[in-house]
């Protein structure tokens, strides 16, 4: 998925973000990204709110998540969110 390939190492985007670049809803990103996302850098794309919404199809998948953005150099907040000032531009 191109959209998610410019999302560069230590920042994130939304689904909805991710989605208004492909023309589409942010849910209809996040059905893609569970069908196909470990063929792009599926980690870098969160909620809106900086939630790890991977964590409600499995709860494992949303620690390798943080994991892999905690290696990149992004930081959470006390509640788990990633911080604001790491999430990209707009458009990507």
């Amino acid at each position: 998925m191109a959209v998610c390939d410019r999302i560069p190492a230590g920042r994130v985007a939304s689904y909805g973000m991710v989605g208004a670049e492909m023309g589409v809803s942010g849910l209809v990103a996040g059905k893609w990204l569970d069908r196909w996302g470990e063929q792009t850098c599926w980690w870098r794309v969160v909620g809106a709110k900086g939630d790890l919404l991977v964590a409600r199809r499995d709860a494992g998948l949303a620690v390798v998540q943080r994991s892999m953005l905690e290696g990149e150099g992004v930081e959470f907040d006390e509640v788990g969110r990633v911080r604001g000032e790491f999430f990209v531009e707009e458009h990507l």
